[in-house]
């Protein structure tokens, strides 16, 4: 399962836990509110029933005080009679009333219904009102009485009635009022608490949900931003690789096809053909060297590098690996030192081709980058971490800080500029490093300062030095190889040109020159852009062959320089870039022709001769 399936898998069961947690936090809070709204609607309702069931008696208990006012000895019987079912009347609304009033304490369970119940039950107010009701109508039916003695007898039951009954009704009725007045409150306290209510779901939606929600989504968006630009980082690394690989492969094949040509040919000059089968024979072992390195480095990948491990002489090993590296550092110049620092093993076990081509890689790079004082390999035993060590000194150019974290990456370099002074793929350090931490050991920087010089150390598992048997020096046997002759063809094609051939490859230089003099051209060489400049200010040219990555100056800057001091000749681009970016570069730069190495004679010769003619190829 990839980082992605993972956080969208973590992303849901986020979703779906806090969610979770978050509805049923909401739901409670909403139900717990809403069971009190209504608790606290149900008891006011309740009080207010019965504050107005209560002030209802109290007003008909009045009521029938002030129409028995009407009884008088002097008033007719129709008055009296309209006086005696108007009272009937207000007697049945106060039975009606007490009888609701009943329902609703018994039915009700509210602390007000119990309070109310409770006072009703003390002073038996219901009891009484029944009282009140039946000897009201008793008077009213009573045949003995005359009108003044009812009238005496209902405003008697009235003013006891009101004294009595009325003030512990009026009592009731003056609490009941407080709580309602306090129901307002707890409503108005109400509306308050689901504002509140609606904030704190806000926040919890947003701190349970939504929250961690966004946080998933910002986590995510910033891994899909850094995978595009790891991805994008990536495919610029591996574009620079294959444009330098492009011209590591084409530089060594421009040799080898090119004197492969000149061999074809009936020559009397068998200098020339020792020094063209050499030529080839160099180049060839380099494109070879090259291709390993790059299945190596698959092969590790694919986890798939195999080592033959066996018993070697470590003497007789460094020898021979002395004697391979020799040779490149007297052509630079360079003195090649192999010393001990104690005791090393006699015999170790290892695989021997995959240690010589760590040395050698490591070697080669302190060589390549040296321009001139020494390379030194200190060959040591550490009998605590039982490993073997091989540091190598140089006093090269040294490396930047900045470069030092490019080092060790596949398909990357320090410098990858086109102006780069030294060649190479950039993969030989991460193969070495690979290689040796397969070994049980690791290739790292010890020390490097710019201009002064680079300390690298290589480290191998030897096992431990009781099973060793130790030395405490080595010599080493020095095998020297010479340089061949130059080859010169003259033979002539292309008559009276003079053309400036600039290339930083020696050999191909003189390759170029071998075409063109055999055409008829007058040739002159110029190894890098600042020769090149030189050699145009301070003679003729009919066309200008410009190699594009060279030391010190490249050729866009040459052709730059050349336009500007009004050299109006045929420049040709003669580089190992072969890309449609690269050609499409060129041509806006100004070059009439990009030739692409290696390039066979016919071809060299043929887009010389349409840039003279003044029509491009490109």
């Amino acid at each position: 399962m990839n980082d992605s399936e993972r956080i969208i898998k973590k992303t849901k069961k986020k979703f779906l836990v806090f969610t979770f947690v978050g509805v049923a936090l909401i739901a409670t809070l909403s139900i717990s509110a809403l069971f009190l709204h209504v608790k606290n609607v149900e008891r006011q309702n309740t009080t207010h029933s019965i504050y107005t069931l209560i002030n209802s008696q109290l007003d008909l208990l009045n009521k029938i005080s002030l129409l028995s006012e009407r009884y008088d000895d002097n008033v007719k019987v129709d008055l009296i009679n309209k006086t005696n079912d108007e009272i009937k009347s207000l007697l049945k609304a106060i039975t009606s009333s007490n009888i609701e009033l009943k329902r609703i304490l018994v039915s009700s369970d509210s602390d007000v219904s119990q309070e109310v119940r409770n006072v009703f039950k003390e002073n038996k107010v219901s009891y009484q009102l029944e009282l009140f009701e039946k000897t009201a109508n008793d008077l009213l039916e009573s045949n003995t009485l005359v009108a003044k003695d009812v009238k005496i007898n209902i405003q008697y039951l009235s003013f006891s009635s009101r004294d009595g009954l009325g003030n512990i009704l009026k009592v009731i009725s003056k609490r009941l009022q407080n709580k309602l007045k306090k129901s307002l409150d707890i409503y108005y306290y109400m509306g308050f608490a689901l504002v509140a209510f609606c904030v704190i779901q806000f926040f919890l939606t947003w701190g349970l949900v939504f929250r961690p929600l966004y946080s998933t989504v910002l986590e995510q968006h910033q891994k899909i931003i850094d995978a595009i630009f790891k991805a994008e980082s990536a495919s610029r690394s591996k574009t620079e690789f294959l444009a330098n690989i492009s011209h590591e492969i084409r530089t060594p094949m421009t040799a080898i096809l090119g004197y492969a040509d000149v061999l074809k040919r009936d020559s009397s000059d068998p200098e020339g053909k020792d020094d063209a089968v050499r030529i080839i024979d160099h180049n060839a072992h380099h494109l070879l060297a090259l291709i390993d390195e790059i299945l190596d480095l698959s092969k590790i990948e694919a986890g798939k590098f195999d080592y033959d491990n066996r018993r070697i002489d470590l003497e007789a090993f460094l020898n021979e690996v002395y004697s391979l590296i020799n040779v490149k550092s007297q052509d630079k110049g360079v003195e090649l030192i192999f010393t001990n620092n104690g005791e090393i093993p006699d015999q170790i076990s290892c695989d021997p081709k995959r240690l010589k081509q760590v040395l050698y890689n490591l070697l080669g790079n302190a060589i390549k980058f040296t321009e001139k004082g020494f390379v030194e390999l200190t060959v040591s035993y550490d009998k605590k971490d039982e490993l073997l060590s091989f540091k190598i000194k140089d006093t090269g150019v040294g490396i930047g800080e900045d470069q030092k974290e490019k080092l060790f990456k596949p398909f990357s370099q320090g410098d990858t500029s086109v102006t780069r002074k030294f060649g190479g793929t950039g993969l030989g350090l991460v193969l070495s490093r690979e290689i040796a931490r397969g070994m049980g050991g690791d290739v790292s920087i010890v020390s490097s300062q710019k201009g002064v010089g680079t300390i690298m150390e290589a480290t191998l598992d030897v096992g431990k030095s009781d099973k060793l048997d130790m030395v405490s020096d080595f010599s080493t046997n020095i095998i020297q190889d010479s340089d061949s002759a130059e080859v010169v063809i003259d033979e002539t094609k292309l008559l009276n040109t003079k053309i400036l051939v600039v290339d930083d490859a020696k050999e191909n230089a003189r390759l170029f020159k071998m075409y063109l003099t055999e055409a008829g051209a007058d040739v002159t060489i110029a190894n890098d852009g600042i020769q090149a400049l030189e050699a145009a200010n301070s003679q003729f040219f009919d066309v200008v062959l410009l190699d594009l990555q060279m030391p010190g100056k490249d050729g866009f800057q040459v052709i730059k320089e050349l336009k500007e001091s009004a050299f109006d000749k045929p420049v040709i681009a003669l580089t190992a870039h072969a890309m449609a970016e690269e050609k499409a570069k060129t041509s806006q730069a100004g070059f009439s022709d990009h030739v692409t190495k290696p390039v066979k004679p016919n071809v060299l010769i043929g887009s010389v001769v349409k840039s003279l003619r003044g029509r491009s190829v490109l």
